[in-house]
């Protein structure tokens, strides 16, 4: 009995020998694998369990061991496999304690540890510098872009000019990716297929009962709106390639349909008309028609050229001799001039009729005035007016604005500083030249009646 005791008590020393070599060992490979698991925890540091918190103990809790049999020989496997569960748990544990600080240490974002404050405060040093150099090696980048910008060279080259036309075209306007084209002769409307500056006559319609003078084309569908000389407006609706679906005629005004405008959304049409009016319509491209919404009737003379300011909560119209900014009530009254708009809230551009200047106005205390020290001066022609048609054409991605003024196109482009630099002028050899541009900025087209044919330009940017 005595020998048995002996035996047991040998066994259960041996026994427990191994238990605490294994231990060992295992709190070896947990020392390595909080180590990794730190490392992948967003790095955060790692702090020993005596600096835990009640509420982090409570997420520890021992398995329940299995009792050893003293008749298993294999105790070195019993011991690892009683173990797993204690290692696994302990690694679940460490995990959940290092997630929950994560989100406490987020949601306290203010309370820094002396420790992390201590060994990352040389690293936020650096890197607030770093930022600051980065910002200022930006700035100067910007500054030699600007210095480059102003002497970015243009180049127009002529693609095609093989389309004779001899009736008046006032208006051009293309579809939003430039693949078709719409023109006017005379009463009539032409549709064309547009393809890297060439185009070819797919429709023609005689709808109107008086020259065309404006058309406005949709940025999101195939539709478009035409007015005429004499108060007609129609809206048309692409059907299938070729065919085109037109609308009844829309005869709020009493005189010549001078110029439309369409809002961002394209459920408003503003028509400003030679009866001195501003009409409002509402639009549905969908059932391709108009309905009239309200009129304004505040200007002096026949309404000739219109803009919306760039968050849309202004709108500028203007006659031969004055303009009106409407929903502020403010107005003044300048040289003489045919074309007016808004390059973006704070400035808006007024083309002159007989001098030869392009007119900066920018808001000041809710008042639009002239800013003289950024007038644009153009060729000087003292032998013709401008014409009211050819509107002013602004691409905000390319930074450029096309202003036909008299016999030649200006192509401008805004610094920084908001002053307005010319790039490039093409001479149309006429003032009576209407045309517009790709609302990618990279065709411009143009019909004139001195040659009586079309001609298009692809715009090399250099």
């Amino acid at each position: 009995m005595q020998s048995l005791q002996s035996s047991q008590s040998n066994f259960i020393q041996n026994t427990m020998s191994k238990v605490e070599e294994y231990f060992v060992e295992i709190d070896l490979q947990l020392d390595s694998s909080f180590t990794r698991i730190d490392q992948l925890v967003d790095q955060i540091v790692y702090k020993s369990f005596e600096g835990m918190n009640h509420q982090n103990e409570s997420l520890l809790e021992l398995p329940q061991f299995i009792q050893f049999q003293i008749d298993f020989t294999d105790y070195q496997q019993q011991i690892i496999e009683c173990v797993k569960p204690l290692v696994n748990k302990f690694l679940k544990n460490e995990i959940k304690i290092k997630n929950r600080k994560i989100i406490e240490n987020d949601s306290q974002s203010g309370e820094i540890e002396e420790f992390d404050r201590i060994q990352n405060e040389g690293k936020l040093e650096v890197i607030i510098q770093s930022q600051k150099e980065m910002i200022l090696v930006g700035n100067k980048q910007k500054q030699l872009e600007q210095q480059l910008m102003k002497y970015k060279q243009v180049q127009f080259n002529l693609i095609d000019d093989s389309n004779q036309q001899i009736g008046w075209c006032y208006a051009i306007v293309f579809n939003k990716d430039g693949s078709i084209m719409i023109s006017c002769d005379n009463c009539g409307i032409k549709i064309w297929n547009f393809e890297q500056g060439r185009f070819k006559l797919s429709n023609s319609y005689n709808k109107h009962t008086n020259p065309v003078k404006c058309l406005v084309f949709s940025k999101k569908t195939n539709n478009f709106i035409s007015g005429c000389g004499y108060n007609q407006i129609i809206c048309w609706q692409q059907i299938n390639q070729k065919d085109w679906k037109y609308s009844q005629l829309f005869e709020q005004h009493t005189d010549s349909v001078n110029c439309l405008l369409l809002n961002q959304q394209e459920d408003q049409l503003i028509s400003g008309g030679m009866d001195n009016k501003l009409i409002v319509w509402k639009v549905d491209f969908i059932k391709n028609h108009l309905t009239f919404l309200y009129s304004l009737d505040q200007n002096i003379n026949s309404i000739n050229s219109l803009s919306f300011n760039q968050s849309e909560t202004l709108l500028a119209s203007c006659d031969y001799s004055h303009f009106i900014i409407w929903e502020k009530g403010q107005q003044g009254n300048v040289e003489s001039g045919y074309k007016i708009h808004f390059i973006n809230d704070q400035q808006f551009l007024w083309v002159t009729s007989k001098m030869n200047d392009i007119l900066v106005f920018e808001l000041q205390n809710r008042v639009f005035k002239q800013n003289q020290n950024k007038t644009i001066s153009l060729i000087k022609n003292n032998e013709c007016e401008d014409d009211r048609s050819f509107p002013i054409m602004h691409n905000k991605d390319r930074n450029v604005i096309f202003v036909r003024h008299k016999n030649h196109i200006y192509l401008i482009r805004q610094l920084n500083d908001g002053t307005l630099s010319i790039l490039a002028s093409l001479n149309s050899q006429s003032r009576q030249t209407y045309g517009t541009i790709t609302n990618n900025a990279q065709y411009l087209v143009f019909q004139d009646m001195k040659s009586q044919k079309y001609s298009s330009y692809e715009i090399q940017y250099i």
